[in-house]
């Protein structure tokens, strides 16, 4: 008779022990709305990160008609519906992976996610993608557009291209110039051609003329057509 005692103890601890580990004793609480807000959080009102895999009872509050919590994972898809307002309670059976909840109305603005077993952390995001390399930096202009320009051919061997400041041009922008061109020579000419422009003066010709020129991107080629190896300059339009 004296053994009854024991044996009850035992019986009494084993009852303890089936009720601690009885996963039904999980309760989860998922909150969508008013606003842009989603959650899940465990009894003690703690965010779930991380659970061990059974049954749990999952209870909605949806409180938006323009929202819901949709929860989804391994062998687990249970949502609200948009419209529905109010309460639900869903048991679910979990197992090792990565569960998410989600407004499906705006995913991209209203989610969350927690892993359930030995499942491993989602992966990083990736990193962002490097800045583009830097623009080249262009060259500065040697005058500014509209500038007028003075094209000399003579009474040498020389041909030239200046601003009215006496500086040599070898870069401009696109734009429209003056040329004020002066042939010197009767044995030379003053031609323009490339990136737009196609002005000469005649061979024999010895005086001023005044073009007006459109210069697009590209090559400006000041040449002397009798002497166009000897006699020749080039200026970039970018």
């Amino acid at each position: 008779m004296r053994r009854w005692p024991g044996l009850a103890l035992v019986a009494l601890a084993g009852a303890v022990v089936v009720a601690v580990a009885s996963a039904a004793d999980t309760k989860l609480t998922g909150v969508v709305g008013p606003g842009f807000t989603i959650s899940l959080v465990d009894a003690q009102g703690q965010s779930v990160t991380r659970l061990a895999a059974g049954e749990v009872d999952v209870t909605v509050d949806d409180r938006s008609a323009e929202h819901n919590f949709h929860l989804r994972g391994p062998g687990v898809d249970v949502t609200t519906s948009v419209e529905e307002i109010g309460q639900r309670t869903f048991t679910v059976t979990l197992r090792d992976g990565t569960y998410t909840f989600v407004c499906d109305p705006h995913p991209a603005q209203m989610a969350g996610s927690f892993q359930v077993g030995n499942a491993p952390p989602p992966p990083p995001p990736p990193p962002p993608p490097p800045p583009p390399p830097p623009s080249p930096t262009r060259p500065a202009a040697s005058a500014p557009v509209g500038s007028t320009l003075n094209l000399t051919v003579g009474p040498g061997f020389t041909i030239s291209l200046k601003t009215r400041a006496g500086r040599r041009v070898t870069v401009l922008r696109p734009g429209s110039y003056t040329v004020v061109a002066r042939d010197r020579s009767a044995a030379h000419n003053a031609r323009l051609k490339g990136a737009g422009a196609a002005k000469a003066t005649g061979v024999g010709f010895v005086g001023t003329k005044t073009w007006r020129v459109t210069l697009r991107n590209g090559t400006l080629v000041i040449q002397c057509d009798p002497h166009k190896t000897s006699m020749r300059a080039t200026v970039r339009v970018v």
